[in-house]
């Protein structure tokens, strides 16, 4: 009898004990699954697309919104749409209507890469009705869309600075030695 007693004993101990590992078996399982969701969101959030918006001014002339794709993956299918009143209170009707016949048009920006937008020449600089390039752009990949605003607000934007840089002013030598070479070219040819 105390034989029997002592199984039943033994038998109850290695369940409690089994239930324990099975409990805390589950326990790691959920654990691991929520470090594996974590793990699949941190991934998700670094193998994407990520465009963000710069102001430039090009060549001492163009003045251009220029989106560019800073994640590590092409964005598909992006869209750029500026709000009406931005268009609206540009002076030049070139640029307007540039800006204008994009609405509604895709394209690809790979990674690394840009678009620029062409907003104004240097008349932009002394525009007194400037409002500020607001809109959305919306994109797509790997089945993801992802939309952000944009705001760039020139009227208080930095200043900007425009030096001529070394190849200006190699570019610049070798036409004047172009001109040269062709003066003397006439005087020989006389």
């Amino acid at each position: 009898m105390n034989a029997d007693w002592a199984m039943v004993f033994i038998t109850f101990i290695y369940v409690v004990a089994t239930i324990t590992i099975c409990w805390a078996n589950i326990k790691s399982a959920k654990v691991s699954k929520e470090q594996l969701d974590e793990m699949r969101r941190q991934y998700a959030a670094t193998n994407r697309p990520e465009i963000e918006v710069e102001f430039c001014y090009l060549r001492r002339t163009w003045y251009v919104a220029r989106f560019i794709n800073h994640g590590n993956k092409t964005a598909q299918r992006v869209k750029i749409r500026l709000d009406d009143e931005f268009i609206e209170s540009l002076q030049e009707e070139s640029f307007k209507q540039q800006l204008e016949r994009i609405k509604g048009k895709e394209c690809i920006i790979g990674v690394g890469q840009h678009y620029d937008l062409f907003i104004g020449s240097n008349k932009l600089c002394g525009n007194p009705d400037m409002k500020p390039i607001t809109g959305t752009i919306e994109y797509e990949s790997q089945g993801n869309h992802y939309k952000s605003d944009i705001f760039v607000d020139l009227e208080h934007y930095m200043t900007f600075f425009s030096l001529t840089t070394y190849d200006e002013e190699l570019l610049k030598s070798i036409e004047t030695i172009g001109l040269e070479l062709n003066d003397i070219k006439k005087l020989l040819c006389i």
